[in-house]
């Protein structure tokens, strides 16, 4: 037996989309909801840092 949720997104509405599909696994998890959250802001954290290394370095090529 497996639990699954499928999600249809609209991709015009990502952030709104992406919240309420969090939401719902939450509320699936209610004892595991910071450790969830904590793994998703370290995953975010680690998205956003590679987004800026990659930034600097088209800026620096510009530079150049």
């Amino acid at each position: 037996m497996t639990h699954t949720l499928q999600v249809e997104l609209d991709l015009n509405k990502p952030v709104e989309e992406l919240t309420q599909v969090i939401s719902a696994v939450l509320s699936s998890h209610p004892l595991n909801q910071k450790e969830i959250l904590t793994a998703l802001d370290l995953e975010i954290g680690n998205a956003l840092a590679a987004i800026e290394i990659q930034e600097q370095k088209e800026c620096t090529k510009t530079i150049e």
